[in-house]
């Protein structure tokens, strides 16, 4: 991994702490994007409905068309009590808070005004001690049935609280504190309360859920004491037991974990609130109330009622009593209580336990290192399947959690969290990362092979201002004769040409791993070895050279310049390459905006100073002994000492005649015979030896290696017998 690679990874490593942190914290849109899709698979997956013991005796439409608005007179409560206990009803609960006195008793006429005006305040007392109190014969039906009312809870403080009716008890610590609280409650008429078996709270959710009923509280606190709810007390008398059990954690912080009602035992959250898992509504739940008000008695309803748990709601739209389920739908209220007793009963629970929030929050941390690991060293297309693969496996395990165990395991946070960190690290690579890499293929992408600009892609620090000594191997080429080719061609034809034959030339570079380094109006100079090390680069540069010297003789034989066809006097293009290899200072040169990537040094005048001899020796690639002993296996040719302009010593030169396969055939090895026959004559000045070697070797060139045709006439020239004809080197200096 490179600097930035560690950056990226160093930004995606905070960003994950920070949204374990904030997973930690669950605010409350993470919550509620949490609920919504536990909504979304109880929609998905709703609990089908069980033909239990618990009935809903509905005060519907019809029933208030028979009995009249509400509220009734008690005495017809009264009278619903008593059949519901002649049929056997377990429990009968009221989802109602019976707070004030029955205006429709006949003894509450002695206490109208209108009537104590009319008749006298003494007659008034006589009615009002003399007729039926509704209330009194309500809680004469109650006494001794195993009748649950309901008290309400409110906003604010008040010193209302309802009486206990059964015991509770604690496996751990009181949890009283920690439970879902209240400071106001309503309570019913104190005659009633001392009659009814139970009292429960028939407030279902204390909280805002987003109008959605999904938690209902078992148990209440207000500070002191725990209170059951309406379900919770309706299952307590039913079974005929006296107290309820809640198991709570044996250390602080005090929270409880279920509540058992005799055999029946419903898991809490630690504030005691039970997780509602809905059906769909169905009439088989509910039976009009006007049935049992019928005279007389409809025994059929026996069955509906008998052992059951019997909840007296309303559904009637005017009443108002409605709340949405995780379905969508609408229900009375009185049908969350009976769902909550269908599932306690049934035993199919929605769980969250303890070990699922640090479970999410571990998924938060896994797939965000996955993510950043995928995204830096990846690539954003690897993370993006990679994430999505994690994502399906996440939501599949988290639906097979739902639907065979009913554990609630949020995907969502992790999958949130995964995705923004992935555009986030994208980004950062984009204009961190990506833009050093950018910058790269800008500045190198057509002069160094593919190979090294993916190399310098993955380590583009290399590339700052400044420079490095390195030992590299350094390629001038140039065009022969431009001079009176661009005479004849008119600018456009001559920028045209530049570009064609210098495009060629350079593609054949950059694949032997070479770096253009410039263009010089009819020349390039390039060199191996930098930016990036590159092994052999004396043998890719003299492999580069054959190819050049092939792919030019394509080029010509195809007159891929048109010269043949315009009918230039000399239309094949001939090049002249020197080679040497040394020590040179590489790297970035120029100002922190404007910088080439060049080489400078001594090894690189020198290499220039051997490509222009090899017009006055008339060869085409001329390198250094420098070159050649790294590469001496290939076909060579010795071409002698030279004093380079500049330098005070000698420089021995070669000729690059071929590579391995060339210096192995047997036409070399009879031109090396004679070639060093000719040195060996031209160093004791034996002009008769001097002639045969070089008619000797001038005809197998001509036969096999055309290209040294002009290099032997040259020789001839140099080697003439008048002295002042010579330059100053012998043949082996030609």
């Amino acid at each position: 991994m490179n600097r930035l690679h560690i950056s990226a990874l160093a930004v995606g490593a905070i960003f994950v702490g920070l949204c374990a942190g904030l997973r930690v914290a669950d605010p409350m849109p993470a919550r509620i994007a949490r609920e919504l899709l536990f909504d979304q698979y109880q929609r998905l997956q709703p609990r089908a409905y069980e033909p239990l013991p618990i009935r809903i005796l509905d005060i519907d439409e019809a029933s208030l068309a028979t009995v009249g608005q509400w509220p009734w007179p008690r005495d017809a409560l009264a009278k619903i009590v008593t059949r519901l206990r002649e049929m056997g009803a377990a429990s009968v609960a009221f989802d109602m808070v019976l707070a004030e006195p029955d205006r429709l008793s006949p003894a509450s006429l002695g206490a109208r005004p209108e009537v104590r005006d009319v008749v006298g305040p003494a007659v008034a007392d006589a009615l009002q001690s003399k007729l039926p109190d509704n209330d009194a014969v309500f809680a004469k039906a109650i006494e001794g049935s195993n009748v649950v009312l309901g008290f309400g809870i409110l906003p604010g403080e008040n010193a209302t609280r309802p009486p206990k009716k059964g015991g509770l008890a604690f496996t751990g610590l009181d949890p009283a504190r920690s439970i879902v609280g209240f400071g106001a409650a309503v309570d019913n008429l104190p005659a009633l309360d001392e009659s009814a078996a139970g009292l429960g709270a028939i407030s279902i959710s204390p909280q805002d859920n987003q109008g959605i009923v999904r938690q209902v509280p078992l148990i209440w606190s207000d500070g002191q004491r725990v209170y059951p709810s309406l379900a919770l007390e309706a299952l307590r008398v039913a079974q005929g037991v006296d107290t309820l059990l809640v198991r709570s954690t044996p250390s602080e912080p005090a929270a409880a974990l279920s509540v058992r009602a005799g055999d029946v035992e419903a898991p809490t959250t630690a504030r005691g609130e039970f997780r509602v898992y809905f059906t769909r509504e169905t009439p088989e739940r509910y039976v009009s109330i006007a049935r049992f008000l019928q005279d007389p008695p409809d025994e059929s309803l026996r069955p509906l009622v008998e052992n059951s748990i019997v909840f007296i709601g309303t559904s009637a739209v005017g009443l108002l009593d409605v709340r949405t389920t995780p379905l969508g739908e609408t229900v009375p209220g009185v049908s969350v209580h009976a769902q909550v007793l269908e599932q306690a009963l049934s035993g199919k629970f929605l769980l969250r336990p303890d070990w699922v929030d640090p479970l999410e929050t571990l998924l938060v941390v896994v797939f965000g290192i996955s993510v950043a690991v995928a995204v830096t060293l990846g690539g954003p297309m690897l993370a993006l399947g990679l994430g999505g693969l994690l994502a399906l496996g996440l939501c599949a395990g988290s639906w097979f959690a739902f639907s065979a165990f009913g554990l609630l395991i949020d995907p969502v946070f992790a999958l949130g969290s995964s995705l923004v960190l992935h555009f986030s690290l994208t980004s950062f690579r984009y204009l961190v990362t990506d833009r050093d890499k950018r910058f790269v293929r800008r500045a190198f992408g057509r002069y160094v092979s593919p190979a090294i600009l993916a190399r310098l892609e993955e380590n583009p620090q290399a590339l700052r201002l400044g420079g490095e000594e390195r030992d590299l191997t350094i390629l001038f080429l140039d065009i022969r004769s431009f001079t009176s080719l661009s005479e004849t061609l008119s600018p456009t034809e001559l920028i045209e040409f530049l570009n064609r034959v210098l495009g060629q030339l350079s593609e054949v570079i950059v694949d032997q791993a070479g770096t253009i380094d410039k263009y010089i109006g009819d020349s390039i100079m390039a060199f191996w070895n930098a930016p990036l090390d590159v092994p052999d680069h004396a043998k890719l540069a003299c492999l580069a050279s054959l190819r050049l010297r092939d792919r030019l003789a394509e080029l010509n034989a195809s007159d891929a310049f048109g010269l043949h066809r315009k009918g230039y006097a000399s239309p094949n293009i001939r090049i002249g390459i020197g080679i040497n290899r040394g020590s040179a200072c590489v790297g970035n040169m120029g100002s922190e905006h404007h910088f080439n990537y060049s080489v400078v040094g001594d090894a690189v005048n020198v290499s220039a100073r051997v490509q222009g001899l090899t017009k006055e020796l008339g060869v085409d690639c001329l390198v250094t002994e420098t070159v050649h002993s790294e590469v001496p296996a290939f076909a060579w040719l010795e071409a002698g000492e030279v004093e380079l302009r500049g330098r005070h010593e000698q420089t021995r030169m070669f000729i690059l005649v071929g590579d391995e396969a060339v210096a192995q055939g047997d036409a070399f090895h009879q031109l090396a015979r004679e070639h060093a026959g000719l040195v060996r004559a031209s160093e004791t000045g034996d002009v008769d030896e001097i002639e045969r070697r070089l008619v000797a070797c001038a005809r197998i060139a001509s036969r096999d290696f055309p290209m040294l045709d002009l290099f032997y006439e040259k020789c001839r020239e140099r080697l003439a017998p008048e002295p002042a004809a010579r330059p100053e080197l012998r043949v082996a200096n030609a």
